[in-house]
């Protein structure tokens, strides 16, 4: 990993695999993206129409919130949360004008950033990464990457999140460097979030909106904590700032990692010292050359970005076939590499040269899925259609490099794209560091267009004395009107004055590793002895420190995470343990006599009598005289199991209660019944018709006048009852006892 920083201006980061570039990253300090940046905004206008509301966070446009980014502890009610990797489906949820109102304080996060007109995207699923893990506050359960498919991996990854004591109200995930990570790493990582949450929390409660609660880390620190993988040895930087950046943020997220980090102290640039710039200018130019001497044309339109796969001038195969499936190949890999090195998104066709059967096609498809599994945007991939295209579609995380480096010409009304004069300018003063760095030159001259000049002498003049310094030698700019912006015109001298021919000049070869890890330790050499010759320096006078932006940074290198390691610790069942060791002191000090308990003790905890406990003893045959008796340990147990099953079986069963059916019109009135005679037992026995139950009210109600043969009771007067109607509307009649034993009679 090479990291050139020029603070304040710009940082550029380069990943290289054998000397070719595979991975670029830049960023202008005054153009820096905010994506994943947290603000407390405030609502300015909810739009019913289509289901948004327009945040006013902080920005220069408003942030745009859509439905299904709001989080159901703004829902109307009672507040909930969600389960991490479920999001409630878009007709689940309230219309937005009844969750938020205009005025009404929001936390917000930077989705995607806005483009052109567009203001950036916004959500309140809000989400702070680490190396290894991703924090989700307001949120509920824990997972997994949905990029790691094996089971097993995911089995074993879920299990170091579950032995973890989490804080909650807080979901977890485990990202995909976390893959193969200890326990203890994850643990370190999830303490430096909970840090980070913590500083949040007192700037959301301490300052009013619209501000500023996170700040994603600039470009250095976010490409150390997200991109740097095990693959990655060295990283070589060429400022003081970066290394120490670099070093104190590791200390906290990964102590172990064993990956040195080198300045580079060269007098030649670090991007053209490696080569990296020349590799950069294909990046900008429309054609890529391809190795078997093939070529790419890349077009970005508005639409969608459309690449020409042509042969060029490979004839190495044998046939048209097989020349056709080795050019498309190679330009699969070198599709993938440019479309992450330019940071091309949307929909891409790719115009692939004809294939005639089958199987090379399905090679050709494989070969975009196996690089585009490297990128770190989504992408989906469709077959190769009957016309030879194959369709794509990348994220679109930030603008593309053709976007952020060019501007649309003057001269042809945007049709036509000129570099930008912050980019012509740092091209300019590399390449003069690059060409003083030759032992033959001595003299440097640039020449240049009015406007690339102005800002050369005024924003670039720190960089060029610096470069002069280095070197011992001079750089001189010239104006020329009849330049057009964007061109340039170096000219080199040597010792007498000469002319030096600049195309002559050849690139040399890039440092070794053990190269720069000696000139590292002269120089730490030096500055050692100069600090020890020079005295104590005076300490200067600080004013009084206001609330710290939270973000990586702020988490210095000497910070203690203790507190928070501790806390994601699950407490030891001990407690049991020193229960157990205090009984059995007791009991070693107690006699038995006394640790026994007795037969109505026991009878009295189960809620049966004694006898009942001593009848069962006899069964079982333990020798139990009276209630008095004592009983060990052990016997009370067996009496507990024994007893627990027999109540199981000999449950009793629940009479089905009936529920009240009619009643009758004179139900206050207790029938007469008459008692029969005998009959002989020849002939058999009929079961005997139970009365109607009566309700206890109505028993209470009524006096009962008892005599041997007949009971009667007097007659009151019942209360007028409400008619009840038939299916078919007609009133029911109630039927009286009279009346059913008539009808009992005429059945006889």
């Amino acid at each position: 990993m090479i990291v050139h920083d020029d603070p304040g201006i710009e940082t550029r980061i380069a990943i290289l695999e054998n000397g070719r570039l595979e991975e670029l990253y830049t960023e202008r300090t005054k153009a820096a993206t905010g994506v994943g940046n947290i603000y407390k905004g405030r609502v300015t206008n909810v739009e019913s129409a289509i289901q948004a509301a327009f945040i006013e966070y902080g920005g220069v446009q408003r942030g745009f919130l859509h439905v299904t980014d709001l989080h159901p502890k703004y829902f109307p009610g009672k507040e909930t949360s969600e389960r991490v990797g479920k999001k409630i489906a878009k007709h689940k949820r309230p219309p937005i004008q009844k969750c938020l109102k205009k005025g009404d304080e929001i936390l917000v996060q930077v989705l995607k950033e806005g483009i052109g007109t567009k203001g950036p995207t916004l959500t309140s699923y809000l989400s702070i990464p680490g190396r290894l893990s991703v924090m989700m506050p307001y949120m509920d359960k824990v997972g997994v990457s949905r990029k790691i498919e094996d089971d097993d991996k995911r089995k074993k990854m879920r299990k170091i999140l579950d032995s973890l004591n989490l804080p909650e109200g807080f979901g977890f995930i485990l990202r995909t460097a976390a893959l193969g990570k200890t326990k203890v790493d994850v643990k370190r990582d999830v303490a430096y979030l909970i840090r980070l949450w913590k500083m949040i929390e007192k700037r959301i409660n301490s300052v009013g909106a619209p501000c500023q609660l996170y700040n994603e880390s600039d470009l250095l620190v976010r490409t150390i904590r997200d991109i740097l993988r095990p693959s990655i040895d060295v990283i070589v930087v060429d400022s003081e700032s970066s290394h120490e950046r670099i070093s104190s943020f590791l200390k906290i997220a990964a102590p172990r990692s064993t990956r040195k980090i080198i300045q580079y102290r060269g007098s030649s640039p670090i991007f053209h010292a490696f080569g990296i710039e020349q590799q950069i200018d294909e990046v900008h130019s429309r054609e890529v050359e391809l190795p078997s001497g093939g070529r790419l044309v890349i077009d970005q339109t508005e639409a969608l970005v459309a690449i020409d796969v042509n042969s060029g001038k490979s004839r190495n195969a044998k046939n048209s076939e097989s020349n056709a499936v080795n050019t498309n190949l190679e330009a699969a890999d070198e599709i993938c590499r440019q479309l992450r090195l330019r940071d091309l998104g949307g929909i891409v066709i790719n115009d692939l040269i004809d294939m005639g059967h089958a199987s090379n096609r399905n090679k050709v498809e494989q070969r975009f899925q196996d690089n585009m599994e490297r990128d770190r945007a989504r992408s989906t991939l469709l077959p190769i259609s009957r016309f030879g295209l194959l369709e794509m579609t990348r994220q679109r995380i930030r603008p593309s490099v053709l976007d952020s480096h060019y501007v649309d010409c003057s001269h042809c009304d945007g049709r036509g794209n000129v570099k930008t004069t912050l980019e012509v300018a740092a091209d300019a003063t590399r390449h003069c560091g690059w060409l003083l760095h030759h032992a033959k030159v001595h003299r440097v001259e640039l020449t240049c267009s009015p406007a690339v000049g102005t800002y050369l002498l005024s924003n670039k003049r720190g960089e060029l004395n610096e470069y002069e310094e280095r070197s011992g030698k001079r750089i001189v700019v010239r104006i020329s009107e009849e330049l057009a912006k964007d061109r340039l015109m170096y000219y080199a001298y040597d010792e007498r004055g000469a002319d030096i021919d600049v195309e002559s000049l050849h690139s040399s070869e890039p440092p070794s590793i053990t190269s720069l890890l000696k000139a590292e330790k002269e120089f730490v050499a030096k500055d050692d002895s100069k600090q020890e010759s020079s005295g104590r320096k005076r300490s200067r006078r600080r004013g009084r420190k206001n609330l710290p932006l939270a973000d990586a940074g702020s988490i210095s290198g000497g910070d203690d995470l203790q507190t928070e390691l501790d806390s994601l610790e699950k407490p030891k069942k001990v407690e049991k343990k020193t229960k157990k060791k205090v009984v059995t002191k007791t009991q070693k000090n107690e006699s038995p006599a006394e640790s026994a308990t007795r037969v109505y003790q026991f009878a009295k905890s189960i809620g049966k009598s004694s006898k009942e406990i001593i009848a069962y003893c006899k069964e079982q045959g333990i020798e139990v005289r009276n209630h008095m008796s004592t009983m060990t340990d052990d016997v009370v147990t067996k009496l507990k199991e024994g007893l627990g099953e027999k109540s199981e079986k000999k449950k009793p069963r629940r009479r089905r209660r009936r529920r009240g059916g009619r009643q009758a019109k004179g139900a206050n009135e207790t029938p007469v019944v008459e008692v029969e005679q005998k009959e002989p037992d020849n002939k058999k026995k009929t079961k005997k018709k139970r009365p109607r139950r009566t309700s206890k009210k109505t028993i209470k109600k009524t006096p009962v006048t008892e005599s041997k043969e007949t009971f009667e009771s007097e007659p009151t007067k019942a209360a007028p009852k409400k008619t009840r109607k038939t299916l078919y509307g007609g009133s029911r009649r109630a039927v009286t006892t009279d009346e059913v034993q008539a009808s009992r009679e005429s059945r006889e």
